[in-house]
């Protein structure tokens, strides 16, 4: 029984080295950032959560003109727009950029 567990044991520590062998020529992992850079989609992205009208409108935004989707609370598919904002009293003078949104249900 001694010899029989010395044999296993001595076939064991054989295939140790060889096997730590084949796991250094396995390539590391690599991120998803680094996936998404070398053009391999990730496998899971998340969902895409589309903003209530009512948290986006009166909050700033980039540059007049801007549009961007959002939805209300019938789910609803609107859309906001960037629009300039004056300063009184001659109205010629912008303080900002705000998102006035389309109307709810």
């Amino acid at each position: 029984m001694k010899k029989f567990a010395l044999v296993v044991a001595f076939v064991l520590l054989a295939t140790v080295p060889v096997s730590a062998a084949e796991i250094s020529k396995v390539e590391p992992a690599t991120t998803p950032l680094l996936q998404q850079i070398q053009g391999t989609p990730p496998l899971f992205k998340g969902p895409h959560l589309i903003p209530r009208c009512s948290s986006l409108a009166g909050t700033s935004c980039s540059s007049a003109g801007a549009t961007t989707p959002c939805t209300d609370v019938c789910n609803n598919q609107l859309s906001c727009t960037c629009y300039n904002v004056y300063a009184p009293p001659y109205y010629v003078t912008v303080i900002g950029h705000y998102w006035y949104c389309d109307q709810e249900c």
